[in-house]
């Protein structure tokens, strides 16, 4: 069955929270580091994709590229098309009247959830995170150090700050509490690849160095949250049309302290844990809808609360 917009859906496609029904439902936005090839492939002939890459500045030729279409490496083209991936997928389920109660953005899938809350328009958003990553890379480049991060499942938190940061002091911190013994550190390179070799030998199930040089959610990036800060307040918001929860505590973010989120998010530890948690006892959802190709948004909330049912646009809900 093809839809309006030419995007191939399953024939065993379900959506039981449209407009029409009651029951609150969330969407989730992953960030940067998951690959998007299947994405840019079945989005390819969609003329709003088209146009937003037009005005990201990709071409057809350059879509096709394997490293971008990877996302696993941190570059300014990795982020837009992130980017332009995602703000396209909530236009889609917005034609398909899939309800928009709650929106979370992982990480760097904060700008995707503030478009798709009606905050700012799609330039707007782009503009954005251009200055982000202009912010960050010239800070992370005037610094004596290389920074990285790395993903540790299996340890608890006290285990990490007890076993591995208490050998290497500073410089080091947790970036994004992805559950009880699901963490993402960030810091200065050595330090993140040492904590990453500790925690294999201390009996982590799982540890994998992420493909950046830039300490993302965490104070090594304090300098820049003023410049980023004043750049952000000469920008207007608009009052959203859909609620989007702060990644750093779950709260509803309003058109007054969007920008201060916005800032705040990229020098403070991220709690996608206690978010989920608030989506699903505060405000009772029970059913979110990702717009990851991948399913990379189910697998992370399944090890938090299993009860939330992740539904994709191109498949039956599991």
């Amino acid at each position: 069955m093809e839809s309006k917009n030419g995007i191939t859906a399953g024939p065993s496609m379900c959506y039981p929270d449209t407009e029409s029904e009651s029951s609150p439902t969330g969407i989730l936005i992953p960030g940067i580091g998951i690959p998007y090839a299947d994405a840019v492939r079945s989005m390819k002939n969609e003329s709003r994709f088209q146009q937003y890459c037009q005005i990201a500045g990709f071409d057809a030729g350059y879509l096709d590229d394997p490293i971008l279409q990877s996302g696993i490496i941190d570059t300014l083209d990795t982020h837009k098309l992130s980017y332009v991936v995602n703000c396209v997928m909530c236009d889609l389920y917005k034609k398909k009247r899939i309800r928009m109660d709650y929106v979370v953005g992982y990480s760097m899938g904060i700008y995707a959830a503030l478009y798709c809350g009606g905050y700012y328009a799609f330039e707007t958003g782009l503009r954005i995170l251009e200055k982000a990553f202009e912010l960050i890379s010239a800070y992370c480049e005037s610094t004596p150090y290389v920074y990285g991060m790395g993903l540790i499942l299996g340890l608890t938190e006290s285990e990490i700050r007890e076993l591995l940061f208490s050998g290497v002091g500073e410089g080091i911190d947790i970036a994004v509490y992805n559950g009880k013994r699901g963490f993402v550190i960030a810091g200065i390179r050595e330090k993140v690849h040492f904590c990453l070799q500790k925690a294999q030998a201390s009996g982590a199930l799982g540890v994998k160095a992420i493909h950046t040089h830039h300490p993302y959610h965490s104070p090594l990036l304090n300098e820049i949250f003023l410049p980023f800060s004043g750049y952000l307040s000469a920008l207007s918001f608009a009052d959203p049309s859909h609620k989007v929860l702060s990644p750093m505590d779950g709260d509803a973010v309003t058109a007054e302290n969007a920008a201060d989120v916005i800032a705040k998010a990229l020098c403070t530890p991220l709690h996608f844990e206690k978010v989920i948690h608030v989506l699903a006892n505060d405000h009772h959802v029970l059913h979110c809808y990702e717009t990851s190709p991948i399913k990379s948004m189910r697998n992370l909330v399944r090890y938090i609360n299993r009860h939330i049912r992740i539904h994709c646009l191109h498949e039956e809900t599991v």
